[in-house]
């Protein structure tokens, strides 16, 4: 499906974090100019047929933005409109003003997942975190979010989690090992602080603009059985399924 679009890079036999990583450096890699928009997408997502032209109109009026979400959480709403305490919202994340879309609200997001967009610069100077948080166990994506908005990723109970969830003695290394992790992680968010490293924006739709495909994660705000029928006749009428 995508040949038509461009150039096609394959990466086999990587693993999760070894994808998520190998895309990671493509900017680099490949000198992308540090003003483009880089779209990394995992492949269990459902996207409304205007998804990506509101996206590209999102980066003109938020042109502060250096992160992008179509499927985010908004304070402690997940996408699928519900509220969770299984991720922290930080005392000083604030809610934001709605902008309009293209006709569709936008606004400030706490975090999302491993499918989102990024002006390539701030991809560039980050992608060093991005790889450290990776080996902090658990929703890294989430980490990673609030990293770069400038909040402290882990409180004091998070960073001793791994360490009480085991009896296990081997089980007990590795957890230990992801414990020193998530406190190297947060020396680092406190260099980062001392150096003024500078805080990013995150931004996305809500209701959401795509979804996660697996049900108990489907996002609100749309039919998405209708979605993806009609997806999958649009691909049939190209041979693309």
């Amino acid at each position: 499906m995508m040949e038509a679009s461009g150039e096609i890079i394959a990466r086999a036999n990587l693993g999760m974090r070894g994808s998520i990583k190998a895309g990671m450096a493509l900017p680099a890699q490949r000198r992308w100019k540090p003003g483009d928009l880089v779209w990394f997408a995992e492949d269990d997502y459902l996207y409304l047929p205007q998804a990506f032209a509101d996206l590209l109109k999102a980066t003109e009026l938020f042109p502060q933005a250096a992160y992008f979400g179509l499927y985010a959480q908004i304070g402690d709403r997940l996408p699928s409109g519900n509220p969770t305490d299984e991720t922290r919202v930080p005392a000083s994340w604030q809610d934001s003003e709605v902008t309009l879309v293209n006709g569709h609200p936008w606004r400030r997001a706490l975090s999302t997942t491993s499918t989102f967009g990024a002006r390539v610069k701030p991809v560039l100077e980050d992608r060093r975190m991005m790889d450290m948080a990776m080996e902090s166990g658990g929703a890294f994506d989430h980490t990673t979010c609030l990293m770069y908005q400038g909040h402290m990723p882990y409180p004091m109970f998070a960073l001793t989690e791994p360490l009480r969830s085991t009896k296990d003695a081997k089980d007990w290394l590795r957890r230990a090992a992801i414990s020193a992790v998530r406190a190297g992680l947060n020396g680092y968010q406190a260099m980062r602080r001392v150096t003024g490293s500078s805080i990013r924006l995150l931004v996305a739709p809500e209701p959401a603009l795509s979804t996660h495909l697996e049900t108990a994660y489907l996002a609100s705000g749309n039919d998405w059985e209708a979605v993806a029928r009609s997806t999958k006749k649009w691909a049939q009428a190209r041979g693309l399924a």
